[in-house]
């Protein structure tokens, strides 16, 4: 045995190789757990099937060729499209939804809060008060302007554009407030109304909810967070525009709200950290989603650290 391996060295590096990786294997695919560097290492296999994130960075975009978004972008130039555009915060509930106070106009410089913001998971259970809130979902997806989009059905007719940008002026994505600790709110789950500036509960009734059954983390004591923010993303209100472009818009969209929640709360004196340890299925649940067109894609946390 030592003769042959003498004379083929490469076969104690391919031993050595593959015990220290066992993932390596046909089938990776199928295993009851496929953590992300079993898929990397299963694709030297052809039977082993990728990531749906490589699925979809193949398809939204296949070819110069490909009409399809081409032809979704320009159905949207017609008179009912562009009016049902301009007509969507008739979407929003008014009965039952609570009213917010302004927003608080932030005076910090934008580079002083740019270099300034971190995330900092030490919250100290103190409450938010009421125009904290306010002024975070402001900035987040306030409404601040408007786009004249006259037709010959309406003359008047005109796009709200929010604070942040988003693929075609669709705003696909929403955001719902989980309340703990915030004063004059009872603790609940909301959602955050951009053009009446309102929360409207998401129940009959709000009631708390545990956010320990909700996320998977170990380093934040989940009962001092003031409040958490949920991006949920409706899947059909841009890609009947966009196609499987849809979500990667979307996407960027979250990142654009995401980076605006930040700053915000950073001025404010506030702390916050984006959270990935979370239970999708149980958290859609709790809001309402159908986790098929609706779907959260992002949660932030915050509140007020320790002094």
């Amino acid at each position: 045995m030592s003769d042959y391996l003498g004379r083929n060295a490469h076969v104690s590096t391919v031993a050595a190789f593959g015990q220290q990786h066992t993932s390596v294997s046909m089938y990776s695919a199928t295993t009851v757990v496929r953590a992300p560097e079993s898929v990397v290492r299963g694709r030297w296999s052809a039977a082993v099937h990728g990531f749906v994130g490589e699925e979809l960075l193949l398809n939204h975009r296949r070819s110069g060729r490909d009409l399809g978004m081409q032809l979704g972008v320009s159905r949207f130039y017609g008179h009912d499209a562009v009016l049902s555009s301009a007509h969507s915060d008739l979407q929003e509930r008014l009965d039952g939804a609570i009213a917010l106070p302004a927003h608080r106009r932030l005076r910090a410089g934008l580079t002083t809060t740019v270099a300034a913001r971190r995330s900092g998971r030490g919250f100290s259970g103190k409450p938010a008060a009421l125009d904290e809130l306010a002024t975070v979902l402001w900035h987040a997806q306030g409404v601040s302007g408007s786009l004249p989009v006259p037709t010959a059905q309406d003359g008047d007719a005109a796009v709200a554009l929010r604070n942040a940008p988003s693929g075609g002026g669709l705003y696909p994505v929403r955001i719902a407030v989980l309340a703990q600790h915030v004063k004059g709110l009872a603790p609940g789950a909301y959602e955050y109304q951009p053009h009446s500036h309102t929360l409207l509960p998401l129940g009959a009734t709000p009631a708390p909810v545990d956010l320990a059954r909700q996320l998977f983390t170990a380093d934040v004591e989940l009962g001092k967070v003031a409040f958490a923010l949920v991006y949920v993303y409706d899947l059909y209100a841009n890609s009947q525009k966009y196609g499987d472009s849809g979500l990667v818009f979307a996407l960027i969209e979250v990142g654009g709200i995401s980076q605006n929640v930040h700053l915000a709360r950073t001025a404010l004196g506030m702390i916050g950290c984006d959270q990935g340890g979370y239970d999708k299925q149980t958290l859609e649940k709790t809001l309402g989603c159908d986790g098929t067109s609706r779907h959260v894609v992002h949660l932030t946390l915050l509140g007020h650290g320790e002094a």
